[in-house]
C-alpha cells in the first residue's frame, strides 16, 4: 500500500495528533530566542541592580554588623529569631506619590519555568503546563503533568526555588552566613519579620528605575514564554483540525510537509498506530523548524469551510 493512502482510524488519528504536539513544542522557532533573550537580559539585571541598588539601599538601613549581633542572641526558630537573611524587600520612592513595591530575588513556579524551559523541556516534561491548563487544572490529563514538571524543577536542584507559585520562603530564619553562597549569594540580613514590614525609601531616581527595570524583566521574561505557549497551542490546534477531518494520510501531509522526517510508517504497529522517530532525527527536526514555521498560513486554510479544506 502506498504511505500516502493510508486510511486514518481513530488510533493513527492520535498518534498523528501526538508525534505533532511533540515536534512542535520540541522544535524552537523565534518565539524560543525571545524567550531566550528575556532571560539573559533579566540575569543581567538580576546581578546589576543586585549590586547597584540592593545591596547598598539595604546595608545602609540595616547596617550588617548589628544585624550579626542581633543574629548572634536570637533564640532560635521564627519567634525567637531577632534577626535573618531574606531576599525579599519592599521599597517606596520618596519623590513620587506611589505605593510601596515588592522586589524578590528567589525564583517562583513561574520563573522556574521561563529561566530553565530548556532543561525542562530537555528531560521531557511541558513547562508551559501552567499556561495550557490555566482556566482548567481540572482536567485529568493535568495532575499527571503537573507531578512530573513538578519533579523535574526540584530535580534541577535550585536552591533560589520557593517550591510554589508565590515568592514565600519560609526557610529564611534557618538560612546562615556559610548558606548565602550557596542559595546564589542574592540574601543579606535584616530584621526578624515579614518583607513587607520593612519597606524602605528609595531617594534616588536611577535605583527607582532600576528596580522597576529589574521587575519589567521578570515580568517580560513570563511574556515571552506565554508567547510560545499561544504561538504553538494555535499550530496543535490547527493541525488537529486538519487530522480530524482527513480519511487518508495524504490528506494531512499536505500541511506536515515534513511529516516522513517526523514519523515512522514503517513500523510493526503501523495497523494501530504511528510510532514517533525520536533521536535519530532530532537534529533534522531542528533543521526544518524554520521550513515548518513558513507552513502556519498552509495550515491555517482549516478556518475555511470542511468542504474546501478537503475538496
Amino acid at each position: 500500500m502506498n504511505k500516502d493512502d493510508i486510511r486514518l482510524n481513530k488510533a493513527k488519528r492520535d498518534a498523528i495528533k501526538k508525534a505533532w504536539r511533540d515536534v512542535t513544542l520540541k522544535t524552537p522557532t523565534q518565539k524560543d530566542a525571545l524567550l531566550q533573550d528575556a532571560v539573559d537580559t533579566f540575569r543581567k539585571l538580576e546581578q546589576s541592580v543586585w549590586d547597584n541598588v540592593i545591596n547598598p539601599v539595604v546595608t545602609s538601613n540595616f547596617p550588617q554588623d548589628d544585624m550579626k549581633i542581633l543574629k548572634k542572641y536570637s533564640r532560635g526558630g521564627y519567634n525567637g529569631s531577632f534577626a535573618q537573611y531574606d531576599n525579599c524587600f519592599y521599597f517606596k520612592p520618596s519623590f513620587e506619590d506611589r505605593q510601596e513595591t515588592q522586589f524578590c530575588w528567589n525564583y517562583n513556579r513561574d520563573d522556574m519555568t521561563a529561566l530553565y524551559y530548556n532543561d525542562l523541556m530537555s528531560v521531557g516534561v511541558n513547562p508551559n503546563l501552567y499556561y495550557e491548563y490555566e482556566n482548567n487544572d481540572n482536567n485529568p490529563h493535568y495532575y499527571k503533568s503537573n507531578q512530573d514538571l513538578k519533579d523535574a524543577i526540584d530535580n534541577l536542584k535550585v536552591a533560589k526555588y520557593t517550591g510554589q507559585k508565590n515568592y514565600n520562603h519560609y526557610h529564611d530564619a534557618d538560612i546562615n552566613e556559610s548558606d548565602v553562597d550557596k542559595l546564589g549569594g542574592h540574601y543579606l540580613m535584616v530584621p526578624q519579620g515579614s518583607c513587607h514590614s520593612r519597606v524602605m525609601m528609595i531617594h534616588n531616581q536611577d535605583d527607582w528605575q532600576q528596580l522597576r527595570s529589574f521587575n519589567r524583566a521578570k515580568t517580560n521574561m513570563h511574556n515571552a514564554q506565554r508567547d510560545i505557549f499561544k504561538e504553538k497551542i494555535q499550530l496543535i490546534n490547527d493541525m488537529n483540525a486538519v487530522v480530524d477531518q482527513a480519511k487518508f494520510l495524504s490528506e494531512v501531509k499536505k500541511y506536515w510537509i515534513d511529516l516522513d522526517d517526523c514519523v515512522n510508517f514503517d513500523a510493526d504497529e503501523i495497523g494501530t498506530a504511528v510510532s514517533i522517530i525520536s533521536d535519530d532525527t532530532k537534529q533534522r527536526l531542528l533543521d526544518s523548524a524554520k521550513l515548518r514555521q513558513a507552513q502556519r498560513d498552509i495550515v491555517a486554510v482549516v478556518k475555511t469551510p470542511k468542504e474546501k479544506v478537503l475538496a
